[in-house]
């Protein structure tokens, strides 16, 4: 027992920050609409969130407009420039305050001259001849949005589950639940599983609801035990020098009794929450990157609707006259959004975090972006190829995994200058060895939503600085630590505990 007492101590000592960070960003990651208008200057965080050249998602895609205006969107919001893309001016005037309410993730416009803009929580309009965004509500359900498109008069917003329509005046929605793909089973990804019970939303409000609590409890340990640790100090000096300590003594005795009882009836929670965010990083991701199973009885998982939480991006094919779907399960053909979905083959590989650039490129061809790469796909000949290179593309078996090398959040063909991609790192890149227009000095004092800070410091990604080589492995070997913690409490716990009542029962001497 005094080996699990000492290491619990002081690994507990030597990870209280870290685990501190955990609790702290994992409460707030579980209530995104709520923190959506916060956000931070990217000038307190490390360089390398900095906006250089157009890159951490500065630019998505761009739109022509009237008058040889192009409208450039993405994470940054909305910026209105010409062909060559000189003095970019934003356009965020009207829509909500926070980088997350102003993370763009499409724009279109209806053939009245109407601009339709989606983030992540909003739809937005914005009115020919006028510089202010309108908020057009969609749908009472706390959907995430994820696509805006136009096919003749009528408006389609996606979100992760529906698909909603309007006709003009486009303020009533139609919602369309898509039928099921041929040969649908209701099994889910285990990785997702894994995701939504970490945070408690496997079990919808009440299951996120337990995960805070146990969070705060994190933290109501993390400061118990420096009491516990740290007050002893003071205590020991004072009774060498004979001088009573009352104050510090009952706070040293509360926080411990506190801090073990408090670990011991949450110590099954607490391994729950720490082996599934295990799961969710390599290396235990990627026995668990395939998997399916069935989902988990009661749980949100468990829906009527077999496109619950897929839906990533719509567009219609003039030359195939239909639908295409891009989903969590692949790319689909639909005849008409009341059809059956086709799953379609040989596709081009798109990373786990979704399709980034979706785009004509000439009659036959679409390009296709991810943080997987850029590709372009040819639907009639069943054909794929490298963008940058032009050689063809083997068929996957799986969705592509994020090279981070080439991981491309934007493209356009709207500038004069020619074609530009714009890679998450390295920012604006183009075929000839010319430069994109640089960045405006507004956009470099960008923010970054608070949501997203906390997904950063929840990884481990902010400390990259010091990690270096080992951010990849932080959530595994932090996953160990805690789980070392918590385990080495626990025994502690049981057996002096055990010993005292023991003791309590053995009868006194006659």
């Amino acid at each position: 027992m005094r080996f699990f007492a000492k290491y619990h101590k002081w690994i507990g000592l030597f990870f209280t920050f870290f685990v501190l960070m955990f609790a702290v960003s994992g409460v707030f990651l579980n209530h995104r609409r709520a923190i959506a208008a916060w956000d931070v200057a990217r000038s307190w965080l490390p360089e390398r969130y900095s906006y250089k050249n157009w890159n951490n998602g500065a630019v998505g895609g761009t739109l022509p407009l009237s008058g040889g205006r192009v409208l450039m969107y993405g994470g940054s919001g909305a910026w209105m420039t010409d062909t060559l893309g000189r003095s970019p001016q934003p356009l965020t005037e009207g829509m909500r305050r926070g980088a997350d309410n102003r993370n763009l993730r499409a724009v279109t416009q209806t053939a009245g001259g109407e601009l339709f803009a989606v983030s992540p929580f909003c739809l937005y309009r914005l009115k020919e001849n006028t510089n202010r965004w309108e908020e057009q509500p969609v749908t009472t359900a706390h959907e995430a949005f994820t696509d805006v498109q136009v096919k003749d008069d009528t408006l389609f917003v996606v979100s992760r589950s529906h698909i909603y329509a309007a006709a003009p005046p486009y303020t009533t929605f139609e919602r369309i639940q898509l039928q099921q793909p041929e040969n649908y089973t209701s099994k889910v990804s285990l990785f997702r599983t894994f995701w939504l019970l970490h945070s408690g939303e496997l079990f919808g409000t009440a299951g996120k609801t337990v995960v805070d609590t146990v969070g705060v409890l994190v933290i109501v340990l993390c400061i118990t035990g420096l009491i516990i640790t740290l007050f002893k100090i003071p205590i020991k000096r004072r009774r060498k020098k004979g001088v009573n300590s009352p104050k510090l003594k009952q706070t040293w005795t509360f926080s411990l009794k506190w801090h073990a009882k408090l670990g011991y009836l949450f110590f099954i929670l607490l391994l729950i929450i720490t082996v599934t965010g295990m799961f969710l990083r390599p290396p235990l991701l990627i026995p668990i990157a395939r998997a399916q199973v069935k989902p988990l009885p009661g749980s949100t998982l468990e829906s009527d609707n077999p496109w619950h939480d897929k839906l990533r991006r719509l567009r219609y094919d003039d030359r195939q006259q239909g639908w295409l779907l891009s989903s969590g399960d692949g790319f689909y053909a639909l005849s008409s959004l009341r059809s059956v979905p086709q799953k379609l083959t040989n596709t081009p590989p798109v990373s786990v975090m979704g399709v980034t650039v979706w785009q004509k490129n000439g009659a036959d061809e679409w390009l296709i972006g991810s943080f997987s790469g850029l590709y372009r796909w040819n639907i009639s000949e069943q054909a794929v190829y490298d963008y940058l290179t032009g050689e063809a593309v083997a068929p996957r078996r799986s969705s592509g995994r994020p090279s981070f090398k080439n991981a491309v959040s934007g493209f356009s063909s709207d500038f004069s200058q020619g074609e530009v991609w714009f890679e998450y790192a390295k920012g604006a890149c183009m075929k000839e060895e010319v430069a994109f227009v640089p960045m405006p000095d507004a956009l470099a004092d960008g923010r970054m939503s608070f949501w997203n800070v906390c997904l950063e410091l929840h990884v481990g990604r902010l400390y990259s600085s010091f990690l270096r080589g080992l951010t990849d492995w932080y959530i595994f070997l932090a996953g160990l630590l805690m789980l070392f913690i918590a385990v080495s409490g626990y025994i502690v716990y049981r057996k002096r505990y055990r010993k005292k009542r023991t003791t309590a029962k053995k009868p006194s001497a006659a």
